[in-house]
């Protein structure tokens, strides 16, 4: 168990339980309610209270219909609420105070015990550097997965007892000519380490720019990706999404995507053949008095588990 009681709110509504209710293909959400090292904004442990709040808003509709069936006006979709059986929330991992190597490794155990089970891990964040633990855990297994990174940036930032790490270093070189690493959304100022880190293993860029500019060829390259690869990781870093729009993260963002734009793409891209995992980070809601940081996670959370979360139900 990750936790000694149930969240107030679990994720999507899902029953609060443990390792040994896992079933297969179901979805198993976990929080890492850590601060973010300094000099970094805090406020990060609050990340996935309220990421499972108002994910529990955003499915109200489908729970109170006695179908589960929900039609959207603006697009004629009728979708029914279908969560696959053994679906659950384990609660929180504990920690005290900053992100450090001893939470990384707690968060790296718990996603391989939820993988080796067959669950689709789901890591609520949290600074973004418990994407190292998650992405670890991921790898243990025969089958590692390509990660798709959803951020502004491709490094991981510092814990309170290691430096920031190149996002590519998690990875190894590409044995073929497709690269395991993709990188949406950057924008912004680059360490020349984490450059150089991905440069030798040919990882791919997609600048916000890209997607402002070129959509079209920005999901063509996405897609291409997802093709070439039999698994895949998302990794949403909230910090993707420009600070007037979303205020609640550990560091700003000036010219990054905006909420629409993010959720737009992620509903319009391929799904994976099949998906390793889902981790949401840095979201601070107390930095946000609107709510919109934790609304935008929730939204691209439902667009990456839409097949996992709903089916289709024709007219």
């Amino acid at each position: 168990m990750t936790g000694n009681r149930a969240p107030f709110a679990t994720l999507f509504g899902l029953p609060f339980g443990d390792t040994e209710k896992i079933a297969e293909g179901a979805i198993v959400a976990f929080g890492m309610p850590v601060q973010s090292a300094s000099p970094r904004r805090i406020g990060t442990a609050l990340g996935p209270a309220a990421i499972r709040a108002t994910s529990c808003d955003a499915l109200q509709a489908y729970r109170t219909s006695p179908s589960h069936t929900v039609v959207d006006i603006s697009t004629g979709r009728t979708r029914r609420l279908r969560v696959r059986g053994g679906s659950l929330d384990m609660g929180d991992l504990e920690f005290n105070g900053q992100i450090s190597m001893g939470g990384i490794d707690r968060i790296a155990d718990l996603t391989e015990a939820i993988a080796t089970e067959g669950g689709l891990p789901i890591a609520l964040g949290g600074d973004h550097r418990t994407l190292e633990g998650f992405v670890r855990g991921l790898q243990s297994g025969p089958n590692i997965p390509a990660i798709i990174s959803i951020s502004d940036k491709f490094s991981l930032p510092a814990a309170v007892d290691a430096p920031p790490l190149p996002l590519a270093t998690l990875v190894s070189a590409a044995t073929d000519r497709t690269p395991p690493l993709l990188c949406v959304g950057v924008n912004g100022l680059q360490s020349g380490e984490a450059w150089q880190a991905l440069e030798r293993i040919g990882g791919i860029v997609v600048g916000a720019d890209e997607i402002y500019d070129a959509r079209a060829m920005a999901l063509e390259t996405i897609n291409r990706f997802i093709g070439a690869h039999q698994s895949v990781v998302f990794c949403l870093d909230l910090e993707v999404i420009d600070a007037g729009y979303a205020a609640g993260t550990p560091a700003v963002n000036v010219g990054g995507l905006t909420p629409e734009q993010l959720v737009d793409l992620l509903n319009e891209i391929d799904r994976p053949a099949a998906l390793a995992g889902v981790a949401v980070t840095n979201v601070a809601p107390h930095l946000d008095a609107r709510g919109l940081t934790e609304l935008a996670a929730t939204e691209a959370l439902l667009a990456v588990l839409d097949r996992h979360l709903f089916e289709e139900v024709s007219g």
